[in-house]
């Protein structure tokens, strides 16, 4: 519908995570729909979504789009509730994006995207392996 190239470059060794997958959904869907929302006026409309287990201690996912970017004078505070780059946007997403993220022990940033446009990005700590010991 917005005519938007999706890629995908999908880390097959992944590690397990601990979480609500309801919440952690709900952060990847708002990290999605912002990317798209930021594209609709660009010519090229890329989203990429990344995943990458060779985190140190977890798991990382990756948004990237090729939209009009973050200003770098926010960059730092678009996870503050009420900082938002959109006209009709009321600045709650990333923040509560981020408090979800928190709570499940892992973080969220962005920067520019080196061909234009934002890049987010958040992590999760893997999941501690629980062994059954025979009794």
């Amino acid at each position: 519908e917005r005519q938007i190239e999706l890629k995908t470059k999908l880390d097959r060794n992944m590690p397990m995570v601990r979480g609500d997958s309801i919440q952690i959904q709900q952060v990847l869907l708002n990290l999605v729909r912002n990317a798209c929302d930021a594209m609709s006026a660009s010519e090229t409309r890329q989203l990429t979504l990344m995943t990458d287990g060779a985190l140190e201690d977890g798991a990382g996912i990756l948004v990237a789009d090729t939209g009009k970017g973050v200003p770098l004078e926010l960059q730092d505070k678009v996870f503050e509730p009420f900082i938002t780059s959109k006209t009709h946007g009321l600045g709650l997403g990333l923040a509560i994006s981020r408090t979800i993220l928190k709570a499940h022990g892992g973080s969220i940033w962005c920067k520019q995207n080196l061909g234009g446009g934002a890049i987010f990005a958040f992590s999760l700590p893997a999941a501690e392996r629980r062994i059954a010991w025979a009794s």
